[in-house]
């Protein structure tokens, strides 16, 4: 017989534009499909899950989470970009092991289940050799997220280490993998690409392009966080016709209006992270300006060194920054330009679409894939609640949240993750963060390599040096 569960009676926030929002109604999934949603489907042979009074809607997306860096919550709240890069990509990230990278994405999977998040595009830039790939897969696997793993092909490495001897080995261990994959059958886990930032030799950047589309990856990259002098890096892609609706590109602060026009005309999608954007000096973020070029836009929480991971802060913080830059504009406004019900989109059917997800999940429709979340009502901040998505948006947190369930099972219930050792999983966390402080000198030095990035960056003048390599978060 096959699995049916009936989620009955909750207020459904379905993201359909047929089914809109019911104030009272049921979702009927049958083996990890959502099969019928109404406002009763009376008697069904199904286990029934009374959700009277609380609120459902559709898994969240968040676009961009480099996951790895879970062991490292906290340690930048007050660094600049330039403190990350030193700290992050020229020190931590060579000294973690692919046991470290396993445990890093167990537990930032596990982060994001428990807020809601029910798929996480990773932006996996720790593939410091095979075995970090792996260990980072099977990280993700355990947890029981949906995935969209993207590969990174930067190096963490100093010239020569040899965990990667050339560039051409990344290419070919991606091909490797992707095949070994392909054979394993169906996974929650889909393989994606990141993009070295595109300070390295142009030829890298293509031959990345050409193989993550020979194996039909979704393609995403830091894109255009500050000034470059001269042609940005989008108008080169756009001239070389490597711009694609199966990329999504990161940040893009800095991005043109001739930019954010080639973005749209190629169907490409682009991201904000508004949190580290702000806090780093990357400049405003891009949404609004984006959404005016008709762009399709995602949210992600980036780094949890430095930021919030609970997405409904990020759509908050998202909307409101948007909301000040305007009111800017316009003095005392007559009217906000951007309404709070636009921003779940945001984390839900424009990101699912933006990862080529989009007839999977994203929405309470029949026949998408049963990723559902359920929020409580019984907390003060959702007392005389005000139906309808813009509440949601400025009103939830992910304490709301209380159950989660992907595919139609539950990870998560009563307030609680399901089958999880969460003592075991921070013991474990904490252990790899100790261990990478010891190996790389202890907190004190983290900052050591930030005169070597000062001496390619014009700080305060908000341009680079040419010839830098420094790469983005």
């Amino acid at each position: 017989m096959s699995e049916r569960l009936v989620l009955r009676g909750g207020a459904l926030i379905t993201l359909d534009p047929e089914l809109g929002d019911l104030p009272c109604g049921d979702v009927l999934i049958e083996d990890g499909v959502i099969r019928a949603v109404a406002r009763s489907l009376g008697h069904v042979d199904a286990q029934v899950v009374d959700v009277t009074g609380k609120l459902v809607m559709p898994g969240m997306i968040d676009a961009h989470r480099h996951t790895w860096q879970s062991p490292l919550r906290g340690l930048g709240v007050d660094w600049t970009v330039l403190d990350y890069l030193a700290a992050v990509r020229m020190k931590l990230a060579p000294a973690f092991s692919a046991e470290d990278v396993y445990w890093a994405n167990y537990a930032g999977a596990l982060e994001a289940l428990e807020s809601g998040v029910t798929t996480l595009v990773d932006h996996a830039h720790c593939v410091n050799s095979p075995e970090h790939a792996e260990a980072a897969l099977q990280g993700l696997s355990r947890a029981g997220a949906r995935a969209l793993f993207c590969y990174g092909f930067a190096s963490n490495d100093p010239p020569g280490a040899g965990r990667f001897p050339t560039h051409d080995a990344r290419l070919r261990h991606l091909l490797a993998l992707c095949e070994s994959r392909a054979s394993a059958g169906d996974s929650l886990v889909r393989m994606g690409a990141a993009l070295t930032e595109m300070q390295v030799p142009w030829e890298e950047t293509r031959a990345e392009i050409q193989c993550a589309r020979e194996l039909g990856l979704p393609i995403t990259f830091h894109s255009t966080a500050w000034p470059v002098p001269g042609m940005s890096e989008i108008e080169r892609l756009s001239n070389e016709g490597l711009l694609g609706p199966d990329m999504l590109l990161v940040h893009c602060t800095h991005a043109k209006d001739d930019d954010l026009r080639r973005i749209a005309d190629s169907g490409a999608s682009i991201c904000s992270t508004p949190e580290t954007e702000l806090q780093m000096g990357m400049g405003f973020p891009v949404l609004g300006r984006a959404l005016r070029h008709g762009i399709r836009c995602t949210l992600g929480s980036d780094v949890v060194c430095s930021n919030n991971s609970d997405p409904f802060a990020l759509m908050r913080l998202a909307l409101q920054v948007e909301r000040g830059i305007s009111n800017a504009r316009a003095g005392l406004p007559i009217r906000l330009e951007l309404a709070a019900a636009r921003l779940l989109p945001l984390l839900t059917t424009d990101a699912a679409a933006a990862i080529g997800a989009g007839s999977l999940v994203g929405s309470l429709r029949p026949g998408m894939q049963a990723d559902v979340v359920v929020l409580s009502s019984n907390t003060t901040n959702m007392f005389a609640w005000t139906p309808g998505q813009g509440a949601l948006v400025t009103q939830a947190h992910a304490g709301n949240v209380e159950a989660v369930l992907v595919r139609g099972r539950f990870v998560k219930r009563d307030h609680a993750l399901v089958d999880v050792d969460l003592l075991a999983v921070r013991r474990a966390l904490e252990s790899v963060r100790a261990s990478l402080l010891e190996r790389t000198g202890g907190e004190a030095q983290l900052l050591s390599a930030r005169a070597v990035l000062l001496e390619h960056w014009n700080v305060g003048q908000a341009e680079v040096g040419a010839g830098t390599s420094a790469q983005s978060a």
